[in-house]
């Protein structure tokens, strides 16, 4: 079994994984589908004589690293931030966690192992936002976990990239936890300086008391570029502004994404979407028919 000083740098070739290394728990991607991936890039830029830069990520996308449970508190109702720190032997000088914000990485406690999307991170830290679920079995775990446990990851993966400045608006279509993959791309979008996209982030929720992030969301609604609406299907009072959040009651339906996409230049909007499986197809679908074409699904 490979250990956790192994070189994960993208200027050498992939270390194969061996049996070990596989959790058996049916992840999607297996740490061998990674490896192929990887062994083909790979291939490919040699190839190619392309020169690769030796960025020593704390991460590794086929390999697990070791990270300690340092802070984990309740967000909202049936939410999570759980606040993570690397745990190995590599000094920080010479290693850094390194996302691409919209990436997910591979969370393995105890028996089992699922993907999550990082809202947060710094040189050796990275903070999740987790939903749990009334009979999930990771949930499960997730609600006895205690400052000092250890929990491994791999990661991490998504093909999802987004260049400074390349489209006059970004509209975020979000349902539920959805909002994790959508949430650090808008925020890096404001934390630039030089950016002049403007970001539309529109979510839907249950209810007021399972909307997550309220106040990294007002945080960000303090800037000129940012515009979050959240649509609340269970809204019993007359909440309709949260401090810089504009509520509004119901549900994300056709008419409501239509009139949110009318009037937008199709050319310079790209569309982002993150939701349940039903949530993206049925979004996918209408933003199509009205002739969007910069889209991403994150699955």
């Amino acid at each position: 079994m490979h250990s956790d000083s192994d070189s994960c740098s993208e200027s050498s070739r992939p270390v194969t994984p061996s049996e070990d290394d596989c959790c058996h728990n049916a992840c999607d991607p297996c740490i061998f589908d990674v490896h192929r991936k990887l062994l083909e890039e790979y291939e490919r830029r040699k190839k190619g004589d392309v020169k690769i830069q030796n960025r020593k990520n704390v991460l590794c996308t086929f390999l697990y690293k070791n990270f300690v449970v340092v802070d984990v508190k309740e967000a909202c109702e049936c939410y999570i931030l759980l606040s993570l720190r690397y745990q190995g032997n590599e000094s920080k000088n010479d290693t850094s966690v390194s996302i691409n914000p919209g990436q997910h990485v591979m969370l393995h406690l105890q028996d089992t192992t699922k993907p999550f999307t990082p809202i947060a991170w710094s040189d050796n830290s990275i903070e999740f936002l987790i939903r749990l679920y009334p009979n999930g079995k990771f949930s499960m775990h997730m609600r006895n976990v205690k400052i000092g446990d250890i929990i491994r990851i791999r990661g991490p993966y998504g093909n999802f990239e987004y260049k400074s400045n390349c489209f006059q608006k970004i509209i975020m279509f979000s349902m539920g936890s959805g909002i994790t993959a959508v949430y650090p791309i808008a925020k890096a979008v404001i934390d630039n300086e030089l950016e002049e996209t403007k970001i539309d982030l529109v979510g839907g929720f249950r209810n007021i008391l399972q909307i997550p992030i309220k106040k990294q969301l007002q945080s960000l609604s303090d800037y000129w570029n940012f515009k979050c609406t959240l649509y609340i299907s269970q809204l019993h009072n007359d909440v309709r502004d949260l401090h810089g959040i504009n509520v509004k009651p119901g549900r994300l339906n056709k008419d409501s994404v239509s009139d949110i996409l009318e009037g937008n230049a199709i050319d310079t909007t790209l569309i982002l979407i993150c939701g349940t499986h039903e949530f993206n197809r049925s979004v996918e679908q209408w933003t199509r028919c009205l002739n969007y074409t910069h889209m991403h699904v994150f699955e």
